[in-house]
């Protein structure tokens, strides 16, 4: 990063924004992101020597658009070499990870109700068997091909197994953007499979990396994200509940799959606010996960704290 942008991202973390400068700390702390990748980025801002907010946005916008939600034909830049340092190797394939899946647009495309997909799910009727296969057919057809952030099963059991889970996993997975209004409605699904049904789909692309470690770069700029000490070993969601923000729940990015029937495991409505929804929570939460990172990785010097910044 250069000297410019770290000057100007310094400056602005000392906005009474809370989700300006949470937003800049991210860029600030985040110890995976390369030169060559922070370039990359900083080679689209007007003026790369006074750098301005709204600059900022606009490049950051046209970064995720032209990087991160590529076509399901291309690779994005986290799986690419560019993003060497932040490749996650060596993992263990046969565990189980689970994400969180927005219905909205496959409703909308599908002409497909909420019911009926539940419906389908575990039915043993042959037309409805084959109607779910067309489902995830078409649905696998306007997915595009950004990285997927997913959690360990074992790890997130107790939320994924819970009746209440589309909430308990919103929360704990640090998905802020899944409901932060009263009045509510998000359909979503929960996605369950292996890593190794992820090994299979990357070696048919011949990529160069399957998984990696979450980045600033990699899922859009916003309050929610936290980079983590570069010795950690995944990524740690923000948990959303202010007083359980210390709880440091593994997350990585890994490569597109295809979905298929036995990976929808269930269907739900977050219609429930979460608790992070003001400057003050916002600034709880991220400091007393801060907390937790530098003593998970043995690093006080890492980040700096939201309260008392002047």
């Amino acid at each position: 990063m250069k000297a410019e942008t770290q000057l100007f991202l310094n400056q602005l973390s000392l906005s009474t924004d809370a989700k300006q400068a949470a937003i800049v700390d991210n860029c600030r702390f985040d110890e995976r992101v390369n030169s060559s990748r922070w370039g990359k980025f900083e080679d689209r801002l007007l003026n790369p020597l006074e750098p301005d907010w709204e600059d900022w946005k606009e490049v950051e916008k046209l970064n995720y658009e032209d990087t991160v939600t590529v076509l399901r034909s291309s690779i994005p830049d986290s799986f690419l070499d560019l993003n060497r340092t932040a490749w996650l190797q060596g993992i263990v394939t046969n565990r189980t990870v689970v994400r969180l899946e927005h219905l909205e647009r496959l409703f909308k495309k599908e002409n497909l109700g909420f019911d009926e997909l539940k419906g389908l799910i575990n039915s043993k009727r042959p037309d409805e068997k084959k109607r779910l296969e067309t489902v995830m057919e078409n649905w696998n057809n306007i997915r595009d091909g950004r990285p997927t952030f997913a959690a360990f099963y074992d790890e997130v059991k107790a939320e994924a197994d819970h009746a209440d889970w589309q909430h308990q996993l919103r929360d704990r997975l640090g998905l802020g953007h899944y409901g932060s209004n009263k009045g509510v409605e998000i359909p979503v699904a929960l996605m369950r499979y292996s890593l190794d049904e992820v090994i299979t789909a990357s070696k048919a692309k011949t990529i160069p990396c399957a998984f990696a470690l979450p980045t600033v770069l990699d899922g859009g700029m916003h309050e929610f994200f936290f980079p983590v000490p570069k010795a950690h070993a995944y990524g740690a969601t923000l948990h959303l509940a202010p007083d359980q923000a210390d709880t440091l729940t593994a997350e990585m990015l890994h490569y597109r799959i295809d979905y298929r029937p036995e990976h929808l495991w269930k269907v739900a409505w977050i219609n429930s606010p979460h608790s992070v929804t003001d400057d003050g929570r916002l600034r709880d939460a991220r400091d007393l996960h801060l907390i937790a990172l530098q003593e998970a990785a043995n690093r006080p010097d890492f980040g700096q704290a939201m309260e008392g910044r002047k």
